[in-house]
């Protein structure tokens, strides 16, 4: 179960196939009408429409690649200036889609800000992707609250910020239109687009694996003319 789901990403084809196999054979076990065979199998279906979440989501990221990026839509800016479309021309954009409650979110930033300190005089550009999620800055830690403002939760984030010593601007989103157009589906997600503005990498999750392959991917970037 753990690798067909490690596989929907990876391979989301792939992992169409065995999923549909593997229903299939549940399928015939349920007919035969073995009461606690039933229930064990009633009992996956759940898991079985989050796997098929995940393959649609992986293929549908396999299918961006090459593609033209998202344009940028954002409605709030923390941690620096707005940016606007013409300040990403001709730039290598890493976009990290995250929270602030997301732990393997957090195991991700020591590698986010080697990579901007390595490359934003060479042309890298990061920007962490969120949106509002009711939180806000108390006794030096982010925390959960209610009917948070805006204003308040964008203090947070500036805080947040500065707390884990992050370089780069965060983009609140504008009704999650960047994370639909690239398929997130969990995070960190992260996103590679080269200087022509075309979408060249995507992973999801902190690790070593993910994080040599956008290393690899950000070093063949950068030295890639516009």
């Amino acid at each position: 179960m753990t690798e067909l789901s490690s596989k929907a990403r990876s391979n989301p084809v792939e992992a169409e196939k065995e999923l549909a196999e593997l229903q299939k054979f549940l399928n015939s076990l349920k007919e035969r009408g073995n009461p606690g065979t039933e229930k064990a199998i009633d009992s996956m279906k759940r898991y079985f429409v989050s796997i098929k979440s995940r393959i649609d989501s992986g293929k549908k990221q396999q299918e961006l690649i090459g593609q033209d990026a998202a344009p940028l839509a954002v409605t709030h800016w923390a941690n620096g200036k707005p940016l606007t479309a013409a300040d990403l021309k001709g730039k290598v954009v890493l976009l990290d889609f995250w929270a602030v409650w997301c732990g393997p979110c957090v195991a991700t930033f020591p590698h986010l800000i080697e990579w901007n300190e390595k490359y934003a005089d060479k042309g890298l550009v990061t920007i962490g992707l969120t949106r509002f999620y009711n939180y806000e800055w108390k006794n030096g830690k982010h925390t959960k609250g209610k009917d948070v403002s805006k204003e308040t939760e964008l203090a947070m984030l500036e805080s947040f910020a500065d707390h884990h010593k992050l370089p780069y601007r965060f983009g609140l989103q504008d009704k999650s239109k960047m994370s639909k157009y690239y398929g997130v589906s969990g995070i960190p997600h992260a996103v590679l687009i080269d200087r022509k503005g075309k979408v060249r990498l995507m992973r999801v999750g902190s690790g070593p694996a993910n994080a040599k392959a956008i290393s690899d991917m950000l070093e063949k970037l950068i030295a890639e003319k516009g």
